[in-house]
């Protein structure tokens, strides 16, 4: 199976109060990867069935606006490598709109069209065709599923282990661009 995927938007002032808390590394905690990249992330490890990558490259793009951009990172590309062979190229950025993700295997692919990551109607194509998604605001759905299995003492859909194995995921990534060299992912 390849993958590839990508998550941003061109982010304005740093004034902007859209945007303010996100150039700042102690509100943020990381930048486009943090923000915009867990997306993508949890795309191709859903695309896998939940599996989390073996190991990843990454190596973050040039800095176009310093002004910005001193604290966190504006752009990074990274590849995660899966225990079969399968590989996720992607990119999260706040430099450029974008927002897709394409899977592709032996017997047909899937792809989330633009916008792949927003909270409106999902377009999803596959080799078979347009699949019919109902029109939900998805967020609102998580929120209310969350709820009712907290209201009916069900396990989440999205536990505790999901965030862990995805921030264990964007810190191999970031460990991996800072140095240049394939990081193994310790989920």
């Amino acid at each position: 199976m390849q993958m590839s995927g990508a998550n941003g938007f061109r982010m304005g002032t740093p004034e902007a109060a859209f945007s303010a808390w996100r150039t700042n590394k102690k509100l943020a905690g990381g930048g486009a990867l943090m923000d915009m990249g867990v997306y993508v992330v949890q795309a191709a490890c859903m695309a896998k069935g939940e599996a989390a990558p073996v190991a990843v490259t990454a190596k973050f793009d040039p800095v176009t606006r310093a002004e910005l951009f001193s604290e966190v990172e504006e752009s990074v590309k990274w590849t995660m490598e899966f225990a079969d062979g399968a590989t996720a190229n992607c990119h999260a950025t706040y430099n450029e709109t974008v927002s897709h993700f394409r899977a592709e295997a032996a017997h047909g692919w899937a792809e989330l069209g633009e916008p792949a990551f927003s909270y409106g109607e999902p377009n999803l194509t596959t080799s078979r065709g347009l699949l019919n998604l109902p029109a939900v605001n998805q967020q609102v759905v998580q929120l209310d599923g969350i709820a009712k299995c907290l209201a009916n003492g069900r396990p989440s859909p999205v536990p505790g282990e999901m965030g862990r194995r995805d921030i264990a995921i964007i810190e191999a990534i970031y460990a991996a661009a800072k140095n240049g060299q394939r990081v193994e992912v310790k989920v």
